[in-house]
């Protein structure tokens, strides 16, 4: 067994398109997700989707706060 936690994200879009994905770290599942939706979606209950309304991230193993942080917080750079 292994100590690192799995993150699962999950991104879909409403053209059908969908990628699932497994990290070991937060800034990783956080590059997925900003590469898909932008680093400030809007949140909903248990999702993001970008700004458009095209693509959501649902998140296992992580909070849609920790990967998406408020601007201005402190992000570790990419």
């Amino acid at each position: 067994m292994t100590d690192t936690a799995t993150i699962r994200l999950r991104y879909s879009s409403v053209d059908g398109h969908a990628d699932e994905r497994a990290f070991s770290s937060v800034t990783e599942a956080r590059r997925f997700a900003h590469h898909w939706i932008g680093p400030h979606p809007e949140i909903g209950g248990g999702y993001a989707v970008s700004g458009d309304g095209i693509g959501k991230i649902e998140a296992r193993g992580i909070s849609l706060a920790a990967l998406f942080p408020p601007p201005g917080s402190a992000e570790p750079s990419s």
